[in-house]
């Protein structure tokens, strides 16, 4: 059975899709017919939501469900370090879109990279736990 974060990950994943390639749609129309010059400073929000906000997470929500599972209980591991992971760099990332792209604000977007740094060491210590106790 498919696992419910990993459900999540997945959704959220196509979510930041739609909006990255909405965005790229709007700059590349812009490319074509010149509408508003200004829009070109949202190149660097259009990358960023699509590689952490959509290839990421998808890579995460992808990974959870398919590495090795445990021989217990909980097959995956421990279920609340898994929805810390979701919550936490789903916020940062957010966090760091607002602060750095809208509302310029340092201080917030350094902690919004760091909730991002917390998730993607969860996800490491979780899928590393995996592959290390498969082979013994």
């Amino acid at each position: 059975m498919f696992p419910l974060p990993s459900v999540w990950f997945i959704r959220v994943s196509l979510i930041y899709l739609v909006i990255g390639s909405s965005l790229g749609a709007m700059l590349m129309l812009n490319k074509a017919f010149t509408l508003v010059p200004e829009i070109w400073k949202y190149l660097p929000l259009h990358y960023s939501i699509l590689i952490w906000g959509f290839f990421l997470q998808l890579i995460m929500g992808t990974a959870y469900w398919m590495f090795p599972k445990f021989l217990s209980e909980h097959p995956r591991g421990s279920t609340w370090q898994i929805w810390f992971l979701f919550y936490s760099y789903n916020f940062g990332f957010i966090l760091y879109l607002i602060t750095k792209f809208i509302f310029p604000f340092v201080p917030l977007a350094l902690f919004g990279k760091f909730l991002i740094f917390l998730g993607l060491v969860t996800f490491i210590k979780l899928a590393w736990a995996r592959v290390i106790t498969y082979n013994k």
